[in-house]
């Protein structure tokens, strides 16, 4: 870690509520929703010049599979903190994706959307996938939250798959989500992976419904109301924030926000642990990374537990920023082994290093957070 980076890390972590518990979160983006369907589709793509190899979420990010989900739980099973917790991911999900065929069916007139049961049935022809969420969610080992209805931008991706541009019809036959970030049609910053990003008015307030039907569908979904959001790619506008609130929303999983500037840029803004917006939301920031699948050269124990004793030395909890495509092998096999081995490297050096460290999932230290912050 250089000087640079050390002083960044501290700057997160010194302002703010502050605890002196050492609490573990692991926040993980992204599931529930698709990106590359298969290796052949990937094989595809890249013999026919689409550069899907330049990005680690198209190279080894899917929709996860069942096995997906029971090799992670075999490794969060083999660990307890000192209270016989099991440690626990924040499983971020989307409840929907793109329907291809009805959009394709309306000639690419209007958008339409799948519920996630859909989506695994027609991957994997069956319930259990969803079957073993519900085991994940029973034992808290992946716990779901909110992340948005899907895991586009409506009005960017429909105007990419209008738009002519070979890579994007590509993407859209092989029902892939590309989000490769170098088309020429592009209107903002951010690709289209962004759901909440908008330039014109128009967008901004389309997304008004879009967020609430999510919502709506993430509880029927799942069978509770999410307690905390994190928007896609950390990009929204706080005018989300009375919507978010009346569907039961209390926590803001990422106090550093992208905020879209209506020309198609972004603004940053800059919340600390314990921040509290006009509706009393409270936002916390992550301050620990673990992306295994970004760079499979780079030593991400050594440096998440270096970011962990930053965090626990101003009495911050360590809140891990691990996406999903971590934990899939739909792509590639070695990538998820890769990833669950490292994870098993870090829980055992944790837990020997804190043996008092306590697991517990995002909703869980909203409500901690919030219970201290209503007693001073």
């Amino acid at each position: 870690m250089n000087l640079k980076t050390f002083l960044a890390k501290n700057y997160v972590n010194f302002r703010g509520w502050s605890t002196n518990r050492k609490i573990v979160v692991i926040e993980s983006d992204d599931w529930g929703s698709i990106r590359m369907p298969s290796k052949n589709v990937y094989n595809d793509l890249l013999a026919q010049g689409i550069p899907v190899d330049k990005s680690y979420f198209t190279k080894y990010d899917s929709l996860e599979s069942q096995e997906d989900l029971e090799q992670l739980f075999t490794v969060l099973q083999s660990f307890k903190d000192r209270n016989g917790r099991n440690p626990s991911v924040t499983a971020n999900a989307l409840v929907a994706n793109p329907d291809f065929e009805a959009i394709k069916a309306n000639n690419f007139s209007s958008y339409c959307f799948e519920k996630i049961e859909q989506t695994y049935l027609r991957y994997y022809g069956n319930t259990k996938v969803f079957d073993t969420w519900k085991v994940g969610i029973k034992n808290r080992l992946l716990y779901p939250q909110f992340h948005g209805r899907e895991h586009i931008g409506v009005w960017e991706w429909m105007n990419a798959i209008r738009s002519g541009e070979i890579q994007e019809q590509l993407g859209f036959e092989y029902q892939a989500i590309l989000g490769l970030g170098n088309r020429k049609s592009a209107t903002r910053q951010k690709d289209y992976t962004a759901a909440f990003d908008y330039v014109t008015d128009e967008e901004k307030y389309s997304l008004l419904p879009i967020i609430e039907e999510g919502l709506q569908l993430f509880e029927k979904t799942f069978g509770f109301p999410s307690k905390s959001f994190i928007a896609p790619s950390a990009i929204r506008g706080d005018y989300l924030d009375e919507h978010l609130f009346k569907n039961g929303v209390m926590y803001h999983q990422l106090g550093g926000q992208w905020v879209p500037n209506g020309k198609g840029g972004i603004v940053y803004k800059d919340r600390f642990w314990g921040d509290r917006n006009q509706y009393g939301q409270i936002y916390w920031r992550r301050n620990v990374m673990f992306e295994p699948s970004r760079d499979h050269h780079f030593d991400w124990v050594k440096s998440a537990m270096n970011e962990m004793e930053i965090a626990f030395r101003w009495g911050k909890p360590a809140v891990i920023n691990s996406h999903r495509v971590n934990f899939i092998g739909t792509l590639s096999e070695e990538n998820r082994a890769n990833s669950l081995r490292l994870l098993s490297e870090l829980l055992t050096a944790m837990l020997k290093k804190w043996p008092d460290i306590e697991f517990i999932c995002s909703d869980e230290l909203g409500d901690y957070m919030l219970s201290t912050l209503k007693s001073k």
